[in-house]
């Protein structure tokens, strides 16, 4: 083969090369173009109909508010998982300053361990009494259990710094004021008629007898009490002249009025000071925690 003839051959070669590219570039352009299209619109449609929509966020959780339980229909039971002696008896009197009924006072099991400021165990039925008892401790958890009922335990833990304040103390009015009417005189029957005048000026009279205690005054009433009876005391003692205020051990709020020997009557009801007007009454309440399902 001559030069010449080798020359042609490779310039028929190249020819032969170039056609295939271009024509590889044709078959290329006509399979990507469609698909480009039909994935474009694959993927508006997926759009038109929601499915490359993100997901909106469910609503935010409200907790469901209710009013509260009355703080004395319900035991609360006190432990204690510090480890420092007094604690749960500190606690159990601080429960009891706030109107609660305190049932037991004990430690918590040595196995036990709390880092909480408190742990307020309950069962199905006394979720709301939990919450309620929850509030007064800043930071205490809820743990559900099995018990029947709506007593609730609230274990103090590691964690604990104190109660809540206690809220302004208000003057009683003689409704809220249970007396017990004793006598300590010879005179027959006459408990039975200082109580009758008390009922009639709004107290709610409770028993009326001789002194269970035996004791004989000689002055004109005792007015006994314990710590949550102060100010319920000093109430009674604006209408009997002259009692003596001595206060006791018990753990509520009653008062006993004991008659001495001097009493003649009751103040005048025109000359007892007025009881201050009260703030509006706000039901207490609590926020049961939101269910996400």
């Amino acid at each position: 083969m001559t030069d010449e003839d080798r020359t042609a051959s490779d310039d028929d070669r190249t020819a032969t090369e170039v056609w295939r590219k271009h024509r590889l570039r044709q078959i290329l352009l006509f399979v990507t173009v469609p698909g480009v299209l039909l994935g474009t619109a694959s993927i508006t449609a997926a759009y038109s109909a929601g499915l490359m929509t993100p997901p909106k966020p469910k609503p935010a959780c409200t907790p469901q508010v209710v009013p509260a339980p009355a703080r004395g229909s319900f035991t609360v039971n006190v432990m204690n998982a510090t480890g420092r002696s007094g604690v749960a008896a500190e606690v159990a009197a601080g429960y009891g300053k706030r109107q609660f009924k305190v049932g037991g006072i004990s430690n918590a099991p040595d196995s036990w361990y709390v880092t909480q400021p408190a742990v307020v165990h309950y069962g199905p039925a006394g979720l709301d009494q939990a919450l309620l008892a929850a509030q007064q401790i800043p930071g205490a958890k809820l743990f559900e259990d099995v018990r029947a009922g709506t007593s609730v335990d609230v274990v103090v833990g590691l964690g604990f710094k104190g109660l809540v304040p206690l809220p302004p103390r208000l003057k009683p009015i003689p409704s809220e004021v249970a007396v017990n009417v004793y006598n300590t005189t010879y005179k027959t029957g006459l408990a039975k008629v200082v109580a009758t005048e008390l009922k009639g000026r709004g107290f709610k009279v409770k028993d009326v007898s001789n002194d269970p205690l035996r004791t004989m005054q000689l002055g004109t009433a005792v007015i006994r009490y314990g710590e949550l009876g102060d100010l319920n005391a000093a109430l009674l003692a604006e209408h009997v002249p002259g009692a003596e205020l001595v206060k006791d051990t018990r753990p509520d709020a009653s008062v006993d009025l004991v008659i001495g020997n001097k009493y003649t009557a009751l103040v005048p009801a025109a000359e007892v000071p007025p009881l201050p007007p009260r703030p509006r009454t706000v039901t207490p309440t609590v926020a049961r925690p939101c269910s996400d399902g």
